[in-house]
């Protein structure tokens, strides 16, 4: 609630009560009158807070790209050479070249 209604709430109540029943619940209605304005106060703030997170979270992560697009794409040549290495292990095996002709293991 806005501190105008709830001021013109406050009043309407005072005003219904009357003077003499209204000084016997000033006290309570003052301290209703500060802690209402110390919320709408904090919500404010807090408000204001998440308004200047998202800007700045909006921001970093536009730099962020920034800095992304910046950052150069190199090929790893040890993929590249581990590539070349397994080519070479994949060399068709010849059971006969393991053999002699006796049926030996060539040494």
């Amino acid at each position: 609630m806005k501190n105008e209604d709830y001021q013109k709430k406050m009043d309407s109540m005072l005003e219904k009560v009357g003077n003499d029943a209204g000084n016997l619940i000033l006290d309570d209605v003052g301290l209703l009158i500060t802690d209402n304005k110390q919320m709408n106060d904090d919500l404010i703030a807090k408000d204001k807070e998440i308004e200047n997170l998202k800007k700045m979270n909006t921001t970093l992560q536009t730099i962020n790209g920034n800095l992304l697009q910046q950052v150069s794409m190199s090929v790893d040549e040890t993929i590249d050479n581990k590539k070349e290495e397994n080519k070479s292990q994949n060399k068709s095996f010849n059971m006969k070249d393991v053999f002699d002709e006796k049926g030996n293991f060539k040494v």
